[in-house]
């Protein structure tokens, strides 16, 4: 979705099946799986989708003593990712180099990547215009 949150996308996913089957027809941790085996099968990545040797270092870190996540990640932290979500993660590592530290992305510069990013999607837009 537009949001570029995986995370997000997961809750998503998790929660329009509720909807149409019922609170236990997808749980958090098929949810969890679906956002990283799942999304590693669809592009084809056997190498990505879980924590293994011969597999990229690919893994986030959210701090539980935040205020969107009090109550939940007590007694369950992977719901809490889901059910609470969080505004971001605090640390990430993709291929074993530190991304996010902090909450903040290291060595890059945002703006032209918004940039970059908001031309992408008016030229998708363009040729793909959305019905409101």
């Amino acid at each position: 979705n537009d949001a570029n949150d995986l995370l997000l996308e997961a809750r998503m996913a998790m929660l329009l099946q509720r909807v149409a089957q019922g609170a236990s027809a997808f749980t958090v941790l098929a949810a969890l799986e679906l956002a990283t085996l799942g999304s590693a099968a669809v592009i084809g990545r056997a190498d990505l989708g879980q924590l293994a040797p011969g597999k990229a270092a690919d893994f986030i870190g959210v701090r539980l003593d935040r205020l969107e996540l009090a109550g939940g990640a007590v007694h369950d932290p992977a719901a809490a990712l889901l059910l609470c979500t969080p505004h971001g993660v605090d640390l990430s590592v993709i291929n074993g180099r530190l991304v996010v530290r902090n909450g903040r992305l290291e060595g890059i510069d945002l703006e032209p990547l918004i940039g970059r990013h908001n031309q992408l999607a008016r030229a998708m837009a363009s040729r793909h215009p959305v019905v409101s």
